[in-house]
């Protein structure tokens, strides 16, 4: 029987659920609903962030346990304060519900031109014009290539399916702000497909008719080189560029 989140970080950090429940600032009885109903995505950013845990791995079981942290600029410690500053307030019922989601809008509005935020591929599956990049969804921020976009965010590459160009923990920037009629043949996308939590990074191929199009590794020994028809998944972003870390 596959593991739930719970019972992965206990393994991962020898923690009781107790234990677990005082790091992250939460009742014993919050763990124990996670443990029996499944995680909520802020109970996993919390984890993932006091015990350098992959949110990713928190909610699928899939990728590295863990990776080191991004590099952090002084603006990003000042988002990341200010973030805390907010979820503080609305816990003590300073704020409320909507009152915290309106400032961290407008901190997404002005969040500094040069300051990419790193998300999750579940964050980036959810993702769409109306429901963007939020504060709340940013794992860390990397500085912004010229081609990207103020809409733009970044993705810690997961698998070896896009081997050798682009290698685990490679760090890839998406510019949503790109239509299906624009695509080329050979771009590499970013998108969700059917019912899947989480978007996947493949090259497009493209045939005669858009029915034609589908989804290919650039691995060329991965063992499915013809996977999803691109009909069957919704275009997240297009991939401008990439940053790889020693």
């Amino acid at each position: 029987m596959q593991k739930t989140a719970i019972e992965r970080i206990i393994k991962a950090t020898g923690k009781t659920p107790a234990e677990i429940a005082k790091a992250i600032n939460a009742s014993p009885q919050s763990v124990n609903n996670w443990q029996k109903r499944g995680i909520s995505k802020k109970g996993a950013q919390e984890i993932a962030k006091v015990f350098n845990l992959s949110i990713d791995w928190i909610l699928t079981g899939q990728g590295a346990v863990s990776h080191a942290p991004p590099p952090k600029s002084n603006k990003s410690d000042i988002l990341n304060d200010l973030k805390a500053q907010i979820e503080a307030m609305q816990s003590g019922g300073v704020l409320t519900d909507e009152q915290a989601h309106e400032i961290v809008d407008t901190v997404r509005v002005a969040m500094p031109a040069n300051d990419v935020p790193l998300i999750s591929w579940v964050a980036a599956g959810s993702w769409s014009e109306v429901s963007p990049v939020t504060l709340d969804d940013a794992l860390g921020y990397y500085p912004r290539p010229r081609n990207l976009s103020a809409d733009g965010f970044a993705l810690r590459v997961r698998g070896r399916s896009m081997w050798p160009e682009f290698r685990p923990d490679d760090i890839i920037y998406v510019e949503p702000n790109v239509s299906t009629l624009a695509l080329k043949d050979g771009d590499l996308i970013v998108v969700q497909c059917n019912d899947d939590t989480e978007a996947t990074f493949k090259q497009l191929v493209l045939g005669e008719t858009e029915s034609d199009m589908y989804l290919k590794p650039l691995n060329p020994d991965w063992p499915e080189q013809k996977m999803l028809p691109m009909g069957e998944c919704r275009l997240v972003g297009k991939v401008v560029g990439k940053l790889v870390e020693y």
